[in-house]
This record gives structure tokens, C-alpha cells and sequence, in this order.
């Protein structure tokens, strides 16, 4: 999306955003190594957990600004119903699949965790790139 067709407050939000989860994904694992050391607890499986639900938590938190943006200037010659059913169908996916990420995060082995993840985030992607394919070409031919 181009900045120009952003307004202030929404590149001010996704900074403050993208800090926090940046400050989290570096604290987390410090803390965890720092607990490690001295020998309270086990924290390694904790850290790599909490890295990936924070990255989930991030995702879904991306998705959900999603239709909330302005359309793009390489969208204004879409029929703008169809371009925020497309903002809506890759927010909702983005979401999802941030839900998913944070689930089997939590709930499934390491080995088994990374094997779903390389499955759904694919997969969501895949969903975003052939609705954005068809977005595409139903646009109007320019005059």
C-alpha cells in the first residue's frame, strides 16, 4: 500500500504496534534464558511457545486492520465493492490463520507445532494471493 494513501494515525498505530510485539519477541526468550541460568526452571519450551503465540497474536492483530484501510491507488479501477469483499476475505484469512498458528502453538508437540505451521501459513497465503488473483481480473479496463 502506498504511504500516500495512508493516513498518519495508521502508520503511527502499525509503528507502536509492531514495537510492542518487537519488544515482546526479544524480551520473552531473554527472560526465559535469563530464568534458565539459574536454574529455576526449565524455560526453553515456554520461550519457544510464547514466541510463537506472541507471532500469532501479531498476525491476527494484522488481519484484523486489514478491511480497515484505504484502497489502494492500483485498486481504483476495481469496482470498489469487490475490492473491500477482497480487504475483508484477506483480514478474515490473515486472522484465522493467526488463530490456528496460536492453537497449535499451544496444544501440539514442538515437532508437530512446526509441521502445521508450515501448513497453515502457506495455505493462508495461497488463500490471500488467489483472491487478490481474482480481484484482479475483474477490473475495469481503463479509458
Amino acid at each position: 500500500m502506498s504511504p500516500s494513501l495512508r493516513s498518519p494515525v495508521h502508520v503511527g498505530s502499525d509503528i507502536r504496534l509492531g514495537l510492542v510485539f518487537a519488544a515482546l519477541m526479544l524480551a520473552i526468550p531473554w527472560l526465559s534464558k535469563w530464568i534458565s541460568g539459574f536454574g529455576w526452571v526449565d524455560a526453553r519450551d515456554f520461550s519457544g511457545r510464547a514466541l510463537m503465540v506472541i507471532l500469532a497474536a501479531y498476525i491476527v492483530a494484522t488481519g484484523n486492520t486489514i478491511p480497515k484501510r484505504l484502497i489502494p491507488r492500483a485498486c481504483l479501477d476495481a469496482d470498489p465493492a469487490a475490492v473491500q469483499a477482497y480487504l475483508r476475505l484477506a483480514g478474515w484469512t490473515w486472522v484465522l490463520a493467526g488463530l490456528a498458528l496460536g492453537l497449535v502453538s499451544v496444544t501440539l508437540s514442538r515437532r508437530a507445532a512446526a509441521t502445521a505451521t508450515f501448513l497453515i501459513m502457506p495455505l493462508g497465503i495461497l488463500l490471500i494471493a488467489f483472491g487478490w488473483l481474482r480481484l484482479y481480473r475483474t477490473r475495469r479496463p481503463a479509458a
